[in-house]
C-alpha cells in the first residue's frame, strides 16, 4: 500500500509562508518531505531485523527564529551585572547566538566591563552574530593557573560567528562559500581599563 498525506509544518518568520509537509508511506519506508527547499526531514526505513527507523538528522520543528530580546532576559543592550541579572530573570546561563546588524564592514559586537580591576573588553567584527557563552558547565573541579578553581560563570566566551543553523535558513545572512570565493572575516579585541 503507498498513501501521500499532507500536513502543515510551520509559519516562516514575519508572515513569509507556510512550510507543509508530506508524507509518502510505503510497506518498505517512509519518507517526510518538506515544501521549503524540498527538505527530507524524516526517512524511516527497515534495518535486517525489518524494524523502521528514523535515518535522517533534523528537527521536529521549524528552528531558526530570530526574536527581538526588548524586555527579556536576552536585553543586553545596556550594561548590566551579569551575575545579578541572571539571577533577577532566574536564567541559568547563556549559551546563545546574539543577531548583530548584519555588515560586512567592521562593527560595534560587545563591551565587558569589569569593575573590580577596571578592565574593559571592546569586541568588534565583521561577523553577523555573537555567541555568548557564560561558563555554564564549569563546576569547580577545573584547576586554572596557580591551582585557580573555576566554579560555574566565573568565565565567559564571546565567540563571533554567523548565525547557528544559517544553511539551512534562507531568511539568515547568507554563510556558504562557493568555489572561487574567499573567506574573509575580522574579529577585533580591544583592551584597555576605565
Amino acid at each position: 500500500m503507498v498513501s501521500v498525506t499532507r500536513s502543515v509544518f510551520g509559519e516562516l518568520p514575519s508572515g513569509a509562508g507556510t512550510v507543509e509537509k508530506f508524507r509518502l508511506q510505503s510497506d518498505l519506508l517512509g519518507v517526510d518531505i518538506l515544501s521549503w527547499g524540498c527538505t527530507i526531514s524524516a526517512l524511516e526505513v527497515k534495518d535486517r531485523q525489518g524494524r523502521a527507523s528514523d535515518v535522517v538528522l533534523g528537527f521536529a520543528e521549524l528552528e531558526g527564529e530570530v526574536a527581538p530580546v526588548q524586555g527579556t532576559a536576552f536585553d543586553l543592550r545596556k550594561p548590566v551585572a551579569l551575575g545579578k541579572h541572571l539571577q533577577d530573570f532566574h536564567v541559568d546561563g547563556f549559551d546563545h547566538n546574539f543577531c548583530l546588524k548584519g555588515s560586512k564592514e567592521k562593527h560595534f559586537c560587545a563591551r565587558v566591563h569589569h569593575a573590580g580591576s577596571g578592565r574593559v573588553l571592546d569586541v568588534h567584527t565583521t561577523q553577523p552574530g555573537v555567541q555568548f557563552y557564560t561558563g555554564n558547565f564549569l563546576d569547580g573541579t577545573l584547576k586554572g593557573k596557580s591551582g585557580a578553581v573555576y566554579p560555574r560563570h566565573s568565565g565567559f566566551c564571546l565567540e563571533t560567528q554567523h548565525w547557528p543553523d544559517a544553511v539551512n535558513q534562507p531568511h539568515f545572512p547568507p554563510v556558504l562559500l562557493r568555489p572561487g570565493e574567499e573567506y574573509d572575516h575580522t574579529t577585533w579585541f580591544r583592551f584597555s581599563v576605565a
